[in-house]
């Protein structure tokens, strides 16, 4: 029976799925290709291993986009279960040349006739499947007649048929090439359950699924799990990560019906649920119903932890996945906004879990990191207090770098950069001579450079013996009163 596609749209949301629920007899995999393209499908399955991107010597073929479409794979009319089909189209990267050894440039001519028309394209593309808790990696072959191969341009499309997954799991695909001559594809989807598509009749496993609905009462999540009394069946609670393995947190073999609630304190937004009948080859159901709660946000938050690890690496440790930007800044001490540096680090979305370096010269205490979401700052962390020691009454410099040359300097203060040598009120103005002597002199310590700026942390633990230096305890003063 058909779906209105509006069902289809509340099911699916924005993922670029088709539904056909075409059957497919038979447990084998294939591979097929539109015209003007030839396709061969591995064997058994390959290690998901994409290596390092590398520079393409030629033009090779690579993948452009995903497309994946629902489809059932049944044993017999009535038992199927629910199979992804993955459409992958491929280009061709890179320009041609004349290539002294054809070998070179991935192409492999009929020995006999080695007019270009007679040439073809050859790539090796690695179509990648995870979801929970299974994971699986094919190859595909594929080549095109070169004179038909464009720069730039669309080849043609490889489908595959096609990869098993349970009713509402999630989904996610790769694909790139080996080697790999680019960042590879990407796609996460959610598969409708038995609930919300017309599958009952073809998968005998929803005949017997316990149903799993999601109530808040107060603070409390309560997890209401539809089940017939005395039928046994599987509860996972798990956190689904983009980056690595899922992260299995809860799970228990119960007996229907049951009632299970969870505080709000456990909520977050990759906390997921899986639920199946304890049967052999049962499919599983799975839902992660938090994505959008604002308390499950909360809770991560609180949950992250920004780690910095000597000599320059620093890690955002956290259960999932963050939209956040990191940056460097400033601390001067006393208290005060830390001052964000532009360079040298960029305003990148944060990896979680993973150790990152800090691209300085020289580690200072007054150097922090800072984590913010949505311009919202969360987290601040200084550059290793426990090994550098308090924060240094140290004067922090900007050099600027113009042609011919030329540069300029400026003393990052709380009302902004004071250039040196100008008629200021402020401390830095006052000392710019000094600190100007002391950059020449070689005793302010450089923390990181590039072809156009620098940053230089100059002491000021000698301003004792300046004369008319005022110390730190009367900063507070120099808007009031001018020292001379």
């Amino acid at each position: 029976m058909p779906v209105p596609w509006f069902l289809l749209s509340l099911a699916l949301g924005r993922s670029p799925m088709v539904l056909s629920l075409e059957k497919l007899m038979g447990p084998q995999d294939t591979a097929r290709c539109s015209p003007g393209l030839s396709c061969h499908l591995w064997d058994g399955d390959v290690l998901c291993l994409p290596g390092s991107i590398v520079s393409a010597p030629g033009p090779v073929l690579v993948p452009t986009r995903l497309q994946t479409e629902l489809v059932l794979r049944c044993h017999q009319e009535t038992d199927c279960d629910l199979c992804v089909r993955v459409a992958i189209h491929l280009a061709v990267h890179g320009h041609w040349e004349e290539p002294k050894d054809e070998d070179k440039f991935g192409i492999a001519a009929d020995p006999e006739l080695e007019e270009p028309r007679n040439a073809f394209l050859q790539a090796q593309v690695v179509l990648s499947f995870q979801a929970y808790p299974t994971a699986r990696c094919v190859l595909l072959e594929v080549q095109v007649r070169a004179a038909l191969a464009r720069p730039g341009q669309s080849v043609g499309s490889v489908v595959f048929d096609c990869f098993e997954a349970a009713l509402g799991a999630e989904v996610r695909l790769w694909s790139y090439t080996q080697p790999r001559y680019q960042k590879e594809l990407n796609l996460t989807q959610q598969l409708p359950d038995c609930k919300g598509l017309e599958v009952r009749d073809s998968v005998q496993s929803c005949w017997a699924l316990p149903w799993l609905s999601v109530s808040a009462d107060g603070d409390d999540v309560h997890l209401v799990l539809d089940v017939s009394e005395e039928q046994h069946f599987g509860l996972s609670l798990y956190w689904n990560q983009v980056q690595g393995p899922t992260k299995p947190w809860w799970h228990s073999n119960l007996t229907g019906p049951q009632n299970i609630t969870l505080n709000h304190t456990d909520l977050f937004p990759c906390l997921c649920i899986q639920v199946w009948p304890l049967e052999p080859d049962s499919v599983r159901t799975s839902l992660c119903p938090f994505r959008e709660d604002p308390r499950a946000h909360r809770n991560l938050w609180r949950a992250a932890r920004l780690r910095l690890l000597p000599p320059r690496g620093w890690q955002l440790n956290a259960p999932c996945s963050l939209l956040a930007e990191a940056t460097l800044c400033w601390q001067a001490p006393g208290g005060g906004p830390c001052q964000s540096l532009v360079p040298p680090l960029s305003r990148a979305n944060v990896t979680v879990n993973k150790t990152l370096e800090l691209p300085l010269l020289n580690a200072h205490p007054n150097l922090c990191v800072q984590v913010s979401s949505w311009e919202k700052l969360q987290l601040q962390e200084c550059l290793w207090a426990d090994s550098l020691g308090a924060l240094k009454d140290d004067m922090l410099l900007v050099e600027t770098r113009g042609p011919q040359d030329n540069r300029s300097l400026c003393a990052l203060e709380p009302s902004g950069c004071t250039p040196l040598l100008s008629r200021a009120s402020t401390r830095a103005a006052r000392l710019g001579e000094q600190l100007l002597q002391d950059l020449q002199s070689g005793q302010c310590l450089q923390l990181w450079e590039d072809d156009l700026r620098a940053l230089w942390a100059c002491p000021m633990d000698k301003c004792e013996y300046y004369k008319n230096c005022p110390s730190p305890q009367y900063q507070e003063l120099e808007s009031r009163h001018s020292y001379r």
